[in-house]
Parts: C-alpha cells; sequence; structure tokens
C-alpha cells in the first residue's frame, strides 16, 4: 500500500503546476513565486520515502520521474510533431504542467544564454530542465536517506 501511495504522490507535481496555471494575480504572483521552492522541497523529501522502499536506487529514480518523463514525451508529441490543426488541447495543456510546477525564474538565465527565438523550443528546453532538476532533488533526498539509515 505504502508503494502505490508513493507512485501516486508522484502526481503532485502536475497538481502544484495546474494551480499555479489556474491562479489569479494577487495569489497568482505569491503561487509562482512560492509553490515551486515546496514542490522541491517535497520531491527532495519524497526521494527520501523511496529510499526505504526496496526497489533500489534507479527503479526509485524513474519510477519518482515517470510523471515528468511522460510530460516530456506528451510535450514532444504535441508541440513538435502534430501541427496547430491536429494539436489536442488538452494533452497539450496537461504536457506542460509538470515544468510549470518548477521555479522556471530560475532557468531564465539559460534561455537568454541559449537565444531561443522560438517558443516551442523554450519550452522544450524548460521541460527537459525541469525533468533534470526534479530528478537531481529527487536522488539528492534519496541519497541523504540511504546516507543517514547508513546504507
Amino acid at each position: 500500500m505504502k508503494k502505490l501511495v508513493l507512485i501516486l504522490l508522484t502526481l503532485v507535481p502536475i497538481l502544484a503546476g495546474a494551480l499555479i496555471n489556474a491562479s489569479t494575480a494577487p495569489l497568482g504572483m505569491l503561487l509562482y513565486y512560492a509553490l515551486p521552492i515546496l514542490v522541491l522541497v517535497f520531491w527532495f523529501w519524497l526521494g527520501g520515502q523511496y529510499a526505504e522502499t526496496d526497489w533500489g536506487m534507479l527503479p526509485s529514480v524513474l519510477i519518482g520521474s515517470a510523471t515528468g518523463i511522460a510530460s516530456l514525451v506528451l510535450y514532444v508529441w504535441q508541440f513538435c510533431l502534430e501541427s496547430e490543426g491536429t494539436r489536442n488541447l488538452f494533452l497539450a495543456g496537461l504536457s506542460q504542467m509538470y515544468a510549470g510546477s518548477t521555479p522556471l525564474y530560475v532557468f531564465s538565465f539559460i534561455f537568454r544564454l541559449l537565444r531561443l527565438g522560438d517558443m516551442v523550443q523554450t519550452l522544450l528546453v524548460h521541460e527537459v530542465l525541469a525533468v533534470i532538476l526534479m530528478a537531481a532533488v529527487f536522488l539528492a533526498g534519496y541519497r541523504r536517506k540511504k546516507h543517514r539509515n547508513g546504507a
């Protein structure tokens, strides 16, 4: 049962991204800056919870990152492989919720550095960076818990 709960908790970034996306000012600005930091703290904690299972490090990180990887695949499908006329708006929106829960403002210097001209390219880079960041935070939480437990 605990493993099922842990798997379901990997949906939190998608829900947080949807909340940020749906919020309006002034609450929207507070959520835009604060909620991504809270999601990262939660993701670190969740990595530690996965360390207490018998899955091992690689399966834990892959399971924990599955929603991010699925979001990235959806994004590529909807924005790189489909035209505007064939794009499914629900899937296109859903594909951006995971990355929307990460601190986009942290990545802004990378976007300026890469000088991406196309919004789809910029958001694709954001999607990839979000998956990498979340996997790194998750792994840090996992390794910290393993280290504290002496494993």
